[in-house]
């Protein structure tokens, strides 16, 4: 296994602030005995809660919307704390490093599709764009701490990110602001919709910088980013906005662990699925109507591919799972 050190160049404008005005404090009300991987596991539960919520509009009517914000911000308010808590108590590793980063990566897609329900986005295209714009800069976050060792966040990336997410959907409770969002600018996009379609270059832009100063990058990353496209685009004209944004996120979060498991583990560059781009041209063969079921069988690969991958992860890593901290 390779020796582990979490190294991370942190540019981001906004968590200096948001570790010394909400995590510091609140750090202080965690017991000691908690482990840092329990406070990551019920933490990411909420990104799940908001997708609940934003898929069951009715549950809370007007103060869905909030519940939702609240939801992120109790996330991003867990995915410090997780830190700070190993930090304190001295029991950072690898297998914390591989539970909260890798529950990041689903999390990506689900907090973006999250988005995309409460504001009633429809045209499937940009669906899927937004979704393969933010996995390119997500992987090659990543690939490049495989390649270098160093994980590096720029100014304005996922905690800014979720941040104004939480903010904008909050304020979508507001009726004269929800009107604005839903304001048709032209065509039929409306501002929020635009908005999100523009935020997205940042990804791009993320995405662009982090290749260019990474060091031997190989054929796999460009399988990946032209995979994880043709995947967009081949289930683009068959698959419902739901399905796309599972298949996607399955697709994505495969190569992001296979990613993660060399850097933590073995130092073996590995390549991205090849089964789902080709399966899904069984969806242009003439006479094909199993969308459906090629859909089930596409995401029960990838699940159980997943799987695989944590349990094999979990093996090498389980002697550093705790269920409580202990003081020396």
């Amino acid at each position: 296994m390779r020796p582990y050190q979490y190294r991370c160049k942190d540019f981001s404008l906004v968590t200096p602030s948001f570790k010394r005005w909400i995590i510091t404090p609140l750090i202080k009300f965690v017991p000691w005995a908690i482990p840092a991987n329990i406070i990551t596991l019920v933490s990411n539960g909420f990104v799940y809660v908001s997708l609940y919520l934003a898929l069951n509009p009715e549950l809370f009517g007007k103060a869905n919307p909030l519940l939702i914000a609240v939801s992120l911000i109790l996330y991003l308010i867990g995915d410090h704390l997780d830190g700070m808590q190993a930090k304190r108590t001295g029991t950072g590793s690898a297998l914390g490093e591989f539970c909260d980063h890798y529950l990041d990566a689903f999390n990506n897609g689900v907090i973006m599709f999250t988005m995309i329900t409460v504001f009633g986005i429809s045209h499937k295209a940009v669906i899927a764009a937004v979704i393969i714009i933010s996995y390119w800069a997500h992987m090659a976050v990543f690939y490049e701490q495989f390649k270098t060792g160093w994980l590096t966040f720029e100014p304005v990336g996922s905690l800014e990110g979720v941040l104004l997410s939480a903010l904008l959907i909050a304020f979508s409770s507001v009726p004269t602001v929800n009107s604005t969002f839903s304001y048709i600018l032209f065509e039929n996009y409306s501002f929020i919709e635009t908005l999100i379609i523009l935020s997205s270059l940042g990804g791009l832009i993320t995405f662009i910088k982090t290749w260019k100063r990474t060091p031997d990058v190989t054929a796999d990353f460009w399988f990946f980013t032209l995979l994880m496209t043709v995947v967009g685009i081949l289930a683009l004209p068959f698959f419902t906005s739901f399905q796309l944004f599972v298949l996607l996120t399955l697709y994505a979060s495969l190569y992001i662990g296979k990613v993660m498991y060399g850097h933590l583990i073995d130092g073996v560059e590995r390549s991205t699925d090849f089964v789902s781009p080709v399966g899904l041209l069984l969806l242009f063969v003439p006479g094909f109507t199993y969308g459906d079921y090629l859909f089930t069988m596409l995401t029960a690969y990838l699940s159980v591919s997943i799987c695989i991958l944590i349990v094999k992860t979990f093996s090498v890593l389980k002697v550093y799972w705790v269920w409580l901290n202990l003081r020396t």
